[in-house]
């Protein structure tokens, strides 16, 4: 890939390390110039999408960390597996300082899964669950195609380190591509740790766009 020095509309330089958005053709763009243009390239009329970054800067694209316990095992969920992850989600819940309640939770699942409102992945090690994530369908207006929200993904403390994270990130990558999604994303705290796991399987974080919530009052919801 040819790095172009300057931005072909407004022609400010435009260092190898920089944000800068291409379309296939490998038409450049700074960030102000790509939300200018709606995100589409003038010449050809492609999407325009984020340009790699090269030298010390660039995010590995393949995973890093350790293989996979080879006794682990991936596969999706359906509702009959609300009650046996259950406590996992429980669990992720109070790592985010929610009261427990299990039972709650295995309703939110089933909810979930019996309606084909989220897409769950559970690992498991001699049939017992040792982490799970659950992904929510989204669409993209600008590519007009399918994309995926990794909303929860907790792996209990027990069995870190033998690359459960990592084995769900891969299939969640997998899934994505079966299914013609435009890409996946997901949102964590900037203090979590679990953002050098993310970047060795091939995520790359947003420095160009805020991320904005509107809390809303409270009302009963249904699950």
């Amino acid at each position: 890939m040819e790095l172009r020095p300057e931005c072909e509309r407004c022609h400010i330089p435009l260092a190898s390390d920089a944000s800068a958005y291409i379309c296939r053709h490998e038409c450049t763009f700074c960030p102000t110039c790509y939300r200018q243009l709606r995100f589409v390239c003038p010449n050809c009329s492609e999407e325009l999408v984020r340009r790699p970054r090269a030298g010390p800067a660039a995010r590995p694209t393949r995973p890093t960390s350790p293989p996979a316990d080879p006794r682990l095992r991936v596969r999706r969920a359906g509702p009959q597996d609300a009650r046996s992850l259950a406590p996992l989600f429980d669990a992720y819940r109070q790592f985010y300082e929610q009261p427990p309640d299990v039972r709650a939770s295995e309703e939110f699942l089933s909810a979930r899964l019996e309606r084909g409102e989220s897409i769950v992945f559970g690992a498991e090690e001699g049939g017992s669950p040792v982490g799970f994530m659950q992904l929510y369908p989204m669409f993209s207006s600008i590519s007009l195609r399918r994309t995926y929200v990794l909303n929860d993904l907790f792996v209990p403390p027990a069995a870190r380190r033998q690359g459960v994270a990592g084995l769900l990130l891969e299939t969640a990558r997998e899934w994505g591509e079966h299914e013609g999604a435009h890409y996946l994303e997901l949102s964590t705290a900037v203090d979590n740790p679990a953002q050098r796991v993310y970047e060795a399987h091939g995520w790359v974080p947003d420095r160009e766009f805020l991320h904005y919530e509107r809390p809303l009052s409270r009302r009963p919801a249904p699950a």
